[in-house]
């Protein structure tokens, strides 16, 4: 009769632990994903000189890459630095490696209520002429999902429109 109320206080003391730590998860976002999300953040357009790249641990990150890339850009309306994040370090490094500061820099992007100020994720950069897509209509990065879900398998279907 005693190893119910003990099994009990184990598992409500478990359970409670796991809660804990999933709340204290690091990230920005939800649990899923923007390309999961039903509805969709508006896409804003801004141009600037790009000031500052940043490649190392992300703090906000809510995806699998823990390293990712940061673009500041002074935005040329207001003249605010802009944090600019565009991704896992691994899928846009050949492209941020042709990246000079003090260029003009052209970015697509959204943010979420849970963002700070001045933070945005890139959909898209073009700089001197060359587009980047970073992410679908969906704001699913491409990089996102390489390995083929078992539909995509049977019918063999493949992801298309990298950069």
């Amino acid at each position: 009769m005693k190893a119910i109320p003990q099994i009990l206080v184990i598992l409500a003391s478990i359970t409670l632990t796991f809660a804990y730590s999933a709340n204290g998860q690091k990230g920005t976002g939800s649990i899923t994903g923007m390309g999961q999300e039903t509805v969709k953040p508006s896409i804003e357009k801004f141009i600037g000189e790009l000031v500052e790249i940043k490649t190392g641990p992300c703090e906000n990150t809510t995806g699998h890459a823990y390293i990712g890339t940061h673009l500041y850009v002074k935005n040329s309306t207001d003249g605010h630095v802009l944090n600019v994040h565009l991704g896992a370090a691994y899928a846009v490094e050949s492209y941020v490696n042709r990246l000079v500061t003090g260029q003009e820099i052209e970015v697509y992007g959204f943010r979420t209520e849970k963002m700070e100020p001045g933070n945005f994720i890139a959909k898209q950069i073009t700089t001197n002429g060359n587009t980047l897509q970073l992410r679908d209509d969906n704001l699913r990065p491409f990089w996102a999902g390489d390995q083929l879900s078992q539909r995509s398998r049977r019918y063999d279907i493949r992801r298309r429109g990298r950069w």
